[in-house]
């Protein structure tokens, strides 16, 4: 019993110190791989840092809603004139509804027995060209003209009923500017209908 107890304590005895010269052993490996080779950086030369950011989104509640109304159509933009610049001093009129002229007077209306008939109403319309010659030579007046409205809004026929420029020049931009206005049609009995029309425009005078 004695002689396998003796065995066993010099067995341990010998175990532990294997393991001290393991570790020793192991300890020195690491530290010469540590001097033996260079540190390595692992940055790369050059590179940027890198910078990262956040994207925040909000979680929007969906709401219901009714049927929308449609938006009223948009103002047309007017032509620009051909000259640099537009002048400040030509003026559109009010227009006229000729009556007169209407081709049925007589019909279903209000007490009078006259047809009941809304005004057109100018939706786009185009400033006349007044050039700068006409204005250097001081050529001011006023052109009335007669315009046929058709029941989809467009001027059909222009006459002119007075020229008090005297200048074919200011009459003829009239006409060309009548003739590219666009109108919500006249209506009768709440139906569109033809119609003639008094425009006026003023040349060369300021308010």
């Amino acid at each position: 019993m004695e002689g396998d107890g003796l065995r066993h304590f010099q067995t341990a005895l010998l175990y532990k110190k294997n393991l001290k010269r393991s570790t020793i052993f192991a300890l020195l490996i690491i530290i010469f791989i540590f001097q033996a080779f260079p540190k390595f950086n692992l940055v790369q030369p050059g590179a940027e840092d890198v910078v990262f950011t956040t994207l925040t989104i909000e979680d929007i509640p969906v709401t219901r809603q009714g049927t929308r109304l449609k938006p009223p159509p948009k103002p047309a933009v007017p032509i620009p004139s051909e000259d640099d610049l537009i002048p400040d001093d030509i003026t559109i009129e009010k227009t006229e509804l000729d009556l007169n002229l209407y081709p049925e007077p007589i019909g279903d209306g209000w007490l009078s027995g006259a047809p009941v008939i809304f005004q057109p109403r100018p939706i786009y319309e185009v400033i006349p060209e007044y050039s700068q010659e006409l204005q250097k030579k001081g050529i001011q007046g006023r052109v009335k003209l007669h315009l046929y409205i058709n029941e989809k809004g467009l001027v059909e026929q222009v006459v002119v009923l007075e020229n008090t420029t005297g200048s074919q020049l200011c009459a003829e931009a009239a006409k060309r500017a009548a003739q590219k206005g666009r109108y919500l049609p006249a209506k009768k009995s709440g139906k569109p209908t033809d119609i003639w029309i008094t425009r006026s425009y003023t040349f060369g005078f300021r308010n």
